[in-house]
Order: structure tokens, then sequence, then C-alpha cells
């Protein structure tokens, strides 16, 4: 193959999206305005009760061969003792969010690390929950804003984080 041809598929490959942002997306505005944040088509809003009813809580790709998966947005928040988010407080967020979460042995802290959410330094966050024959992901993207806190919950499958995760990022980048 030449080279000319491997560089030409290479960019090719590079320039397509891949995983969740290769669907079309969709806006998810909150019901009294205060934000919004973009996610792949195929997700359905999700309701506060399991029965459909109930205030919308964010959005949802739960099925059988899915599992639960959900993306929920939180805040504005009293962010308690931390006044922002930066490298510095990173431990102390990851610590706080792991002695509120982590309140079972099957419940542990896979990873942290430094990102971006509503223009502010955010931490993010992995949890697994192998109490189940599918493990879970629980990770939680958050960061302090004009004195308040905020914060992304996304739930899915350890065996389809590749699905969803690109999900999850998705609707952090976007929302404001």
């Amino acid at each position: 193959m030449s080279l000319v041809l491997r560089s030409a598929l290479l960019a090719l490959v590079l320039a397509t999206p891949t995983g969740s942002f290769a669907q079309d997306t969709e806006t998810f505005d909150a019901a009294d305005g205060t934000y919004s944040f973009q996610y792949p088509q195929g997700f359905a809003l999700s309701h506060m009760f399991a029965d459909g009813t109930g205030d919308v809580t964010g959005v949802t790709a739960s099925s059988m061969d899915n599992g639960d998966v959900l993306i929920t947005f939180l805040g504005p928040r009293d962010p308690g003792d931390i006044a922002d988010v930066t490298e510095d407080s990173r431990q102390a967020i990851v610590d706080e969010f792991t002695k509120a979460i982590a309140v079972l042995p099957s419940i542990e802290l896979k990873s942290s690390a430094m990102t971006t959410m509503l223009g502010q330094p955010a931490v993010d966050m992995v949890f697994t929950n192998k109490r189940f024959k599918n493990v879970a992901i629980n990770r939680y993207v958050f960061t302090v804003r004009d004195g308040k806190a905020y914060k992304f919950e996304c739930l899915y499958r350890a065996d389809k984080a590749e699905l969803f995760a690109p999900a999850c990022d998705l609707a952090v980048w976007t929302v404001s």
C-alpha cells in the first residue's frame, strides 16, 4: 500500500466520529430552563419513577441488552467545604465522593482525572460496582461554578463502556 493511500486512510479514520458520536444528537432541556446538554439519538427521557411518571431527571438507554444506562445532571447545589475545583482540591473531592459512593465493599474507585465542565475545571471519577454479574460503572463529573456545585452522574455496564462512555463525555462537554 502506498504511503499516500495509507495517509489518506489514516486521515479518514481520524476524521470519522466513533461510538455514540457517529449518531445524531438531541438536546436535553431542563424543565426549569436552567441548563441543557447534548446526548446521542436513541436515548429517551428518564423519569424520576420507573413507571415513567415524575419529573424528568435525565436521559436513558436502559434495556435488557444494555442494562441500566442513565445520564443525569444535578445542580446547582451547595458545594459544602469545596470552594473550587483545581488539581490541588482534586484529592479532597475524590475522598468526599469515595466516602459517599463506596459504601459497600463491592464499590471501589477505579480512576479520577481532571477535565472541564461548564467552562470550569472538573473532576471525572469512575467507580465500579462488582456486586452483580455485570460490573457497573458509576461515573461522576463534578465542578463548582459561581459558588454552586454541579455534577453529572453516568451509569452503564463496564462491558458497554465503549458504547456509553462517549455519551457521558458528550453530555459533559456540551452542558450549558
